[in-house]
């Protein structure tokens, strides 16, 4: 065997400095993916991530709309539409112009003409009935509109 001549040494020794270098830059790009990783990677559970991050969509399909006289209320429950369907005219009405209008009894007594007594007892009833539906687990259609 002979000896390598100068350039086969300098072939190795282009070939030693092009692997060290590779197995450098590898080396170097491992650890800054490894930084970025832990930069941007959290312990937490993705549950609690998309519960707090996240937000239900609302689509018009979602929701029901009862009307109180001409003014609407919008209801994303069909459990608590059905039991407002269930009601008779005058209750709803106390409940809907209550909550979603958030009238004081006085001014929903002059709109419907009667007494703010009609009006609390109309609320009392309405709210008797809306337990005895949410009791009961009733799913029947609205039938009172």
């Amino acid at each position: 065997m002979t000896a390598p001549s100068e350039y086969e040494k300098r072939i190795v020794a282009m070939v030693d400095s092009f692997s060290k270098t590779v197995a450098r830059n590898f080396s170097r790009n491992l650890k800054r993916a490894k930084a970025n990783t832990e930069k941007y990677y959290s312990d937490e559970p993705i549950d609690y991530l998309l519960e707090t991050l996240s937000h239900d969509d609302r689509y018009p399909s979602d929701h029901f709309v009862l009307y109180a006289d001409e003014l609407s209320c919008v209801i994303h429950s069909e459990t608590l539409y059905k039991a407002l369907c269930s009601l008779p005219e005058k209750q709803r009405k106390v409940l809907l112009f209550d909550f979603w209008y958030a009238w004081t009894d006085g001014e929903i007594a002059a709109r419907m003409e009667v007494t703010t007594r009609t009006v609390y007892n109309l609320r009392q009833r309405a709210f008797q009935a809306i337990r005895k539906f949410y009791e009961r687990g009733s799913s029947e259609p609205c039938t009172n509109l």
